[in-house]
């Protein structure tokens, strides 16, 4: 399909439970995905567990200092082994009845199980997932037969080759509930188009008129230059959104990482971690969060009013700008790809 004849998706693929069960299983158990980064797994025990389109997972640094990450489901009845956020860990046992797990997923003890037919402690571990990190970045991959993080992220590596990524140390995350679909975000943030109508600070920062977004091989690159005599610009620097579901916001103090979970059909959690460089004073840094937050509010708004329009049976599908939808086109069309085309 070529973008001037583009249609949208359609609406339904935005509300329904059916479409949300097939992007679970044929999207996000098959993509390299944002889990966190190393700063939060710095030393041995250190666990991070989170659910990612309810697929419950958690990241660990084992004892000799490698990263593990595994399905956070007991193997008896399906208790957790690691609660949400972080955690440090002596070793991995299941917050219900307290079976313990080597760092490596296997079974070291059910404790007073008693005498059970057939049962084998040593043909029992956790489920596990891949795990890789790169830049100090952690991402996982249910798929065992996925490619390596190298490869999936070749691409957007060289685009993001002279950005200064490990130049800002972790300052810690924020968290927003958002009552809509997690591509209604994403479509968002894939487009420049809004600005003059929905972000009047950022719109009297930079030039709209040259603002375009650049599309690669899974990810997309936001250019927004700052209008004349315009000092210090907050929002001048390097905005990338790596496919499916994260965003890297890089500025002058530092950056702010974007992961968008989704947690329902139409519910979505955006999780902020934020990085600043040594030199950026206490004035700068709540200088970005300040934008991070309203930026933020004010697309919250729009994307939870869409929302409600996408489910009111209204809407069907629309058509996308040539000029400024070019990035929205291409992520719906890596949707189109994984889930395939809807019924008629």
């Amino acid at each position: 399909m070529e973008l001037a004849r583009a249609r949208t998706l359609p609406a339904a693929w935005y509300v329904e439970p059916a479409v949300f069960a097939r992007e679970r299983e044929r999207l996000f158990a098959k993509e390299w995905l944002l889990f966190g980064c190393e700063a939060q797994l710095e030393a041995p025990g250190d666990a991070l567990a989170q659910a990612i389109a309810g697929w419950p997972l958690f990241a660990v640094r084992a004892p000799d200092g490698a990263l593990r990450a595994f399905h956070n489901v007991c193997r008896h009845r399906a208790g957790p082994l690691v609660l949400e956020g972080r955690e440090r860990c002596r070793v991995l046992r299941c917050k219900y009845h307290g079976w313990v797990y080597d760092f490596d997923g296997r079974l070291r003890a059910a404790p007073d199980f008693g005498e059970a037919e057939g049962f084998d402690p040593d043909a029992i571990a956790l489920a596990p997932v891949q795990v890789a990190s790169w830049r100090g970045f952690v991402f996982v991959n249910l798929d065992p037969g996925a490619p390596p993080l190298e490869e999936a992220l070749a691409p957007f590596a060289r685009a993001a080759a002279g950005v200064p990524l490990e130049a800002a140390r972790f300052a810690g995350s924020e968290s927003h509930e958002l009552r809509c679909n997690w591509k209604t975000y994403v479509e968002n943030y894939l487009e420049g188009y809004h600005v003059p109508y929905l972000h009047p600070a950022l719109h009297r920062e930079i030039d709209a008129k040259a603002y375009r977004v650049d599309v690669g091989d899974g990810f997309a690159l936001h250019h927004a230059p700052p209008r004349p005599r315009v000092a210090d610009p907050v929002y001048e620097g390097f905005w990338a959104w790596l496919a499916p579901n994260a965003a890297f916001n890089v500025y002058a103090a530092g950056m702010s990482v974007e992961r968008m979970v989704p947690t329902g059909p139409e519910t979505l959690r955006l999780e902020y971690l934020f990085f600043f460089r040594d030199d950026a004073d206490e004035a700068a840094r709540e200088a970005a969060r300040a934008m991070c937050r309203r930026v933020t509010a004010e697309d919250q708004a729009i994307c939870e009013a869409v929302q409600r329009n996408l489910r009111a049976g209204v809407y069907r599908a629309g058509r996308l700008s040539p000029r400024h939808e070019n990035a929205v086109f291409a992520f719906q069309e890596r949707v189109r790809a994984a889930l395939g085309e809807p019924e008629a």
